[in-house]
């Protein structure tokens, strides 16, 4: 007997070697995919778990029908890779087709408080922006009134001025006038008689001023309600998925839990 198989060996070694090479590279890939899937399941299955716990969270941050603007500000986005889309192709035909459901649903819902999360932000940060550029502006014109207000004399000192610009010989050609012209005006500018001490008194005054009315609510924080109605919305679809319970999730996390 064993001289038959030793001889079907030798006359069909090549064959043998082909087939067996031919199962070993399938073996590989399946064991390649196999992981591949073991490795969505995983990740899907951590990213549930973080979401509830993150949405739940961000429940919180409305209260009595009000949202909580320095709390959304500080919270940390919902998530920046939606796993489940990513990699649901892998399980359409490994799970039944309502837990492939509720887990798509809660990923909508999820998805709808990252979008409103992120329009949030946005418009926080916008206004911070804006703040900045409008407090800019108003220490601007604090500048120049004090400037001004700290110039002592600076109407007789123009006068002056242009009254040595109209007694100009006519003599003179166009380029000498304008030179003389514009070294008056130049001697006027920095020759004007400021005290300083009341400048600085003047726009810090001014500056604080301008401080208190911002920190004070001087310039509206705009929230629109819109935020938190499909906030709300999505938060009471949640509360009608069972995602963690369904048949589904304990397959997968079956799944992200095998060795091979």
């Amino acid at each position: 007997m064993w001289g038959k198989i030793g001889e079907f060996v030798c006359a069909n070694w090549l064959n043998i070697l082909l087939v067996v090479v031919g199962a070993s590279a399938f073996f590989v890939y399946w064991a390649q995919e196999r992981r591949k899937i073991s490795e969505a399941a995983s990740l899907i299955i951590m990213q549930i778990e973080d979401l509830q716990k993150r949405i739940r969270e961000i429940g919180s941050y409305i209260s009595e029908g009000i949202l909580n603007d320095s709390a959304f500000y500080e919270s940390q986005i919902l998530f920046k890779t939606d796993y489940w889309n990513q990699y649901k192709h892998y399980f359409i035909r490994k799970l039944d087709s309502f837990s492939f459901n509720t887990i798509d649903e809660f990923y909508n819902c999820a998805t709808e408080i990252l979008e409103q999360q992120e329009l949030m932000k946005s418009l926080q940060k916008n206004y911070f922006f804006y703040t900045q550029q409008m407090i800019i502006q108003m220490e601007g014109i604090a500048v120049l009134q004090a400037l001004n207000s700290s110039t002592q004399n600076p109407a007789d000192f123009s006068a002056a001025v242009n009254g040595l610009i109209a007694t100009i010989p006519n003599g003179m050609s166009a380029e000498q006038k304008q030179a003389v012209e514009n070294l008056l005006k130049q001697v006027s500018f920095v020759n004007r008689n400021r005290d300083y001490d009341q400048f600085w008194s003047l726009y810090n005054k001014e500056k604080q001023d301008i401080t208190a009315a911002v920190n004070r609510g001087a310039l509206d924080r705009y929230t629109p309600m819109q935020i938190r109605i499909s906030i709300e919305n999505a938060l009471k679809k949640l509360n009608s998925i069972s995602v963690i319970g369904c048949e589904g999730y304990v397959k997968m996390k079956k799944m992200a839990g095998r060795k091979i």
